[in-house]
Parts: C-alpha cells; structure tokens; sequence
C-alpha cells in the first residue's frame, strides 16, 4: 500500500518562488564566514582562495541544494544538467551576449584598467562562474522546475511558472535599495532583473537544459569582473537597461507563444515528483527530515549573522553593495605613486572630526589638521593588500554627542596596492 507524500513547504508557490531563493543568500553568508576564516588563517586575506571565498561558497550551497533534493524527490528531479536539449538551450540564449558585448564596451568607452596578473583574471573568471552556476540552480534548475510540478494541472501553468520565477528573481534584488540607500537604482535593477530572470525561465521552459542560461550568466558577471570601474551609473547604462528589460520580455513571450506550448508540455511531461513511497524507501524521508532540521538551524544562524553585521556596520550580505556617489564637499587628492590619499572635508571653527577607519592598521592616518575652511586628512596605504577601505568622518559641534554631518568614503585598490578610486 503506498503512503500519501506531503511536503507541505515544498508544495508552496511563495517558498519555492521566494523563501528557497532567499534562503540561499543567507546561506551563502554563513559559509563565507566559516570558510573566509580558514582560508584567510591559510594565506591571508590576499590570498586567491580568500578572494574567490564568496564564489565557493555559492557553489557549495548550489551542490548542498543539488544533492538533498533527490531525497524529498525519491530522484525524481532533474536540475537541467543533463537530458533536455543542450543545443537549443545555447542558441536561444544567445541574444543575453548584447549584455557582456555592453560591459566591453564601457571598458573601451570610459577607459577603466583591466584587472592584470593571472590570479587576479582567475578571480574574474570565478566570480563569474559562481553566480552563473549558483543563481541558475536555484532560480531556474529548482524553481521553475518545483513550479511546474505545483502547478501540472494548471492549463496555463507555463506562463505562470516564467512569469513568477523571473518577478520572484528581480525582487530578490530590492534588498540593495537597504544595502545602498539608492532606490532608484535599486528599482531600476529588479526590473532588469526580472525581465532577464523571465527570459532564462522561458529560455529553460524551452529547453529544460540549464547550460545555455548558466554560459551567458557567467559571460556576463566575468565581463563585469575584467576592469575596475572607478564611474557610477550613468544615463546611457540606465538606458540600457530599461532597452535591453523591454527586449528580454518581448523575447519571453515570443518563446512561450502558444505554437510552443504543445513542444513545452511533452518536454516537461515527466517533470519532477515525489514518486511512490514504500517501507524500503522511507530511509530517503527520514534523511531529508534530518537534513532540513540542519539546514533550518543553519538558516537561523544565518539570520543571527546578518543581524549581527549589520548591527556592526558590515554591508548587508544578501547582495554585493555598490558605492554610492562621492560627496560634493568631498575633495580628494591621489599621489603619483597611488600610495597616498590627500582629503580634503569642509570645517567650521569649533568643529572636530570623528574618523572611523575599517583597517587602520594597513590605510595609516599620517596627518590631520586645519586649512582655513576646510581639514585635511592624509592617509598612507602600507602593504599591497586590495580589499577595500571604508572611512567614516563624523563633523562634531562643541560637546554635542551627535554629529552634525557624516562622510562616508570607500577607497578601492590596484591589484599592486595602489589606490585606484574614491567613492561615496
């Protein structure tokens, strides 16, 4: 007699959509920390394996999500990796080249120097490799997939499926109007976002073979990777965007027009179940109950961590933060060598400066004092360490326990040590 299968989570349009998703950023962040710690005690924060650390800890969340799947599923799953139609899948996804062909281009346009050294053009390569894998898992191998499946006997269940999966991937992206403050931009992102996500959902509905989708994210993010951009957003990148948002969509459609239907329904006709479940198998669920308890307390840990940093002033780590504009009060000065910082804030008599130094130890404060209207500030950069500096001058009045003003600056590096940009 078989027993009746219920996973009550896994059955949940909003928890395959959104919470799985969203539970993998916050994963990611607990790995990164755990592993950030063994390899920087291994060879320092400058080493490759440190600077790759976010993107093995993608990969390792995507292989976690990967191996216990099967055993809700009694192997009745399939990530996209195999089977479907691996040549259709690349050439439908090739109008997505448009969006690294732009990232090249603004390397030419505004001039920004390439990333040099073989590690760090490795790092390029990984942080794309990361993303791309990861984030189509996810996104696409697990939540279209898990959708088509809730969703099997819905007539119109493959419109359903590309529209909720690339919405439910744009708005994952919202949280950087809380990581950077700029919500304009943050909205301009999870439209883009989405519309890509919606055309990787049809290109996937269409192919049911994750590896053309996974080609073009990677292509993407390594492009993004190749050069230091020292520029913010400008008109043309947010024309783009809301050109290439407008062509992705149109190209949704057009993939799922109703001729495609008939071809989409007996590709997925053996789509994801839960199978039948007997006293031999029942090993499977007890495994999978035991493994989702681990990842439930990892989950909470990982909120305590996000909590914790973000109480502490760390970027919030659902998604990498992007420098805001600079300060026009904000002056700065570069030294020849790129190895000293000159900046200069405004000053008002009976003002002093609060400074608040992310690494004070290798960005040495050499000189602080009044010039007329204004205070300058002279940094010294020891070492070649690239991870980024972060410095916050506090304008206090008097006594008063709260700053009148706050400057915030991020300072970038070259792969050599020297300062490559200022940022807000």
């Amino acid at each position: 007699m078989e027993k009746s299968v219920k996973h009550r989570f896994l059955n949940s349009v909003l928890f395959t959509a959104l919470f799985v998703p969203l539970g993998f950023f916050l994963l990611r962040d607990t790995i990164i920390a755990i592993t950030g710690i063994m390899f920087e005690s291994i060879g320092g924060k400058e080493s490759f394996l440190y600077q790759i650390n976010e993107d093995i800890a993608r990969l390792i969340i995507a292989g976690l999500l990967i191996l216990i799947m099967p055993l809700f599923f009694r192997g009745k799953c399939n990530f996209g990796f195999k089977g479907g139609k691996l040549a259709l899948g690349i050439c439908l996804a090739l109008p997505e080249l448009i969006v690294p062909v732009w990232n090249l281009l603004q390397i030419k346009v505004y001039e920004a120097p390439l990333v040099t050294g073989a590690a760090a053009v490795a790092a390029a390569i990984m942080h794309g490799i990361g993303p791309g894998v990861s984030e189509e898992v996810f996104c696409r191998g697990f939540t279209v997939s898990n959708l088509m499946r809730i969703w099997k006997d819905k007539p119109n269940r493959i419109f359903r499926c590309m529209l909720v999966s690339g919405v439910s991937f744009g708005l994952l992206h919202a949280l950087n109007a809380i990581a950077t403050g700029d919500v304009f931009a943050a909205l301009i992102q999870v439209i883009y976002t989405a519309a890509i996500g919606m055309l990787d959902g049809a290109i996937y509905l269409r192919s049911r073979n994750l590896w053309g989708v996974i080609l073009m994210h990677t292509l993407t993010d390594v492009s993004a990777f190749l050069a230091v951009f020292e520029s913010n957003a400008t008109g043309m990148d947010i024309i783009f965007c809301v050109f290439g948002s407008l062509l992705f969509i149109a190209l949704a459609f057009y993939l799922i027009r109703p001729a495609k239907r008939a071809e989409i329904d007996e590709l997925w006709a053996e789509g994801w179940s839960f199978g039948d479940e007997d006293g031999k198998k029942r090993i499977g669920a007890k495994v999978a109950a035991i493994l989702t308890a681990v990842l439930v307390v990892t989950f909470a840990a990982s909120l305590g961590v996000t909590i914790y940093q973000a109480k502490m002033g760390y970027d919030i780590p659902f998604f990498p933060t992007s420098e805001n504009a600079l300060d026009k009060d904000v002056q700065y000065q570069i030294s020849g060598d790129g190895k000293e910082l000159t900046i200069s804030l405004p000053y008002e008599f009976g003002g002093k400066y609060d400074l608040e130094n992310s690494d004070p130890e290798s960005f040495v404060l050499k000189e602080s004092r009044e010039n007329g209207d204004t205070y300058l500030f002279v940094f010294s950069h020891e070492g070649t360490s690239t991870e980024k500096i972060k410095l916050t001058f506090s304008l206090m009045l008097g006594d008063a326990a709260v700053s009148i003003k706050d400057y915030r600056i991020t300072v970038s590096f070259k792969e050599n040590g020297g300062i490559s940009a200022v940022r807000g």
